[in-house]
């Protein structure tokens, strides 16, 4: 479990899970203000663009250790 951040700013949680027959990151908007709190994301709720985890973190962003 990691937060990490859009480059816009806006604030996701990150898990590893176990989907069938391999390891998924699954996104969940961690701002508490949005109308999207606690749920699972593909997008960024306020910019739109797409998130994805690549070794630096979500979008090339830094993991901030939860």
């Amino acid at each position: 479990m990691a937060t990490v951040f859009c480059e816009c700013g806006h604030k996701l949680w990150s898990e590893f899970w176990w989907g069938g027959s391999k390891h998924l990151w699954v996104f969940l908007d961690d701002e508490k203000s949005s109308e999207t709190y606690a749920q699972q994301v593909a997008s960024c709720p306020e910019c739109g663009e797409q998130v994805k985890h690549d070794r630096r973190g979500a979008r090339g962003q830094n993991l901030g250790a939860s």
